[in-house]
Order: structure tokens, then sequence, then C-alpha cells
């Protein structure tokens, strides 16, 4: 194995294509292990999820008590789409945990359009990533999606809607369309092995 290695690094060949196919299907085919930590109530927990946001049986069970609304302990299956942005995230940064603050959410106080109501947003952060590395992430790579920047509360909005939208919330206040929105789908896009809908071009 090692002198097979050796020779691939000395003079590389190109693999057949049935290869590429076969190692590409492998790696989507795989669930993506997504460890969790609840800012809510310090609990761990590690979950697989499909790259299509799918999940068996029992982790569906887990998704819905893990993020359920911590005002009514109501639970609700969190939307397909948005847990296919929370399992590329988790694959984009391997060894990292997901804290998440808020998901479901439907309490009287929350607003009638509020993409918590619908089990379609999740609020989170990671240790040791820069927020502003997650939120621009999410944002050059995904169509249909909002993204907030939440600098002060140290953490980044994320959910799947018709139409883009991105916002940074300052002093009590939502300001749309930001700055860093246009300049973050201005850099170069990186690889995202997802399934979720992309960003045409991606």
């Amino acid at each position: 194995m090692a002198m097979a290695g050796f020779a691939s690094a000395v003079a590389p060949m190109p693999l057949p294509t049935e290869a590429v196919a076969m190692m590409v299907a492998g790696h989507t085919a795989t669930p993506v292990e997504v460890s969790l930590y609840d800012e809510n109530e310090y609990q761990v927990g590690t979950m697989a999820v499909w790259r299509d946001g799918s999940t068996d049986e029992p982790t569906t069970a887990e998704v819905k008590r893990m993020f359920r609304c911590r005002t009514t302990h109501r639970q609700k299956l969190i939307a397909k789409k948005t847990l296919a942005m929370l399992a590329d995230v988790a694959d984009h940064y391997p060894g990292k945990t997901i804290e998440y603050v808020s998901v479901y959410r439907v309490g009287g106080n929350e607003s009638a359009t509020s993409p918590h109501r619908d089990g379609r947003a999740i609020d989170f952060r990671i240790r040791g990533v820069a927020l502003k590395e997650i939120r621009d992430y999410v944002w050059k790579t995904y169509a249909n999606v909002g993204v907030g920047w939440y600098p002060s509360e140290q953490f980044i909005h994320i959910d799947t809607r018709p139409a883009d939208m991105t916002w940074t919330f300052l002093h009590g206040v939502n300001h749309y369309h930001p700055y860093w929105a246009e300049l973050a789908r201005q850099q170069p896009q990186t690889v995202a092995q997802v399934t979720h809908e992309r960003r045409p071009g991606t």
C-alpha cells in the first residue's frame, strides 16, 4: 500500500470515469454525522443525516425531540432542505460541533411568518469558526435561503424559503440586503457535496 501511494504521488494516473463516479456515489450515499450541542439545555448528541436531508425512523424521532419548541414543548420534523443544509455545514467543518440556539418555535410571541414556526430555520454557531465564514459559505452555496447574521448574539440564522434574503441584526433591528451578501457571492465558489438545491453554477 505504501509503495502504491508513493508511485501514485510520483506519477499520478487519471482515474477511470467509472471509478470517479463510484467514489462520488459512495460519498453522497453515506450519511453525514452531525454533532450537536443544545445551548438551552446543555445536552450533546450526534445524528446521521443524509445529504438530501433524509433521516431514518429513530433519528427522525430524535431530531424532533432535540429541536422541539422550548416554550410549548411541541415537536415538529424540521424541513428536509434545512436538514440538508445542516448536514452540509457539518460536512464542510468536519470534527466540529454545531451549537444550536433555536430551531422550532411556536410560542405566542413568535411571528406568524417566522420560518422557525414552520420548522424551516436553525440558529447556531460553531465554536472555533468565525460567524462570517459560516454566513458567507451558506449564502454563496445555496439558493432559496435566508441567512441572518447576529454578531452581538453570536449566532447565524439559516432557513429555506421561496426567495433569497439576507440581513444583519443590530440593536434590535434587521438590516436587510447588507453589504456582505453582495461581496460573498462575488467570491469564487467552493465545492459542496450536497444534493439540496444550490445556486446555479455551483
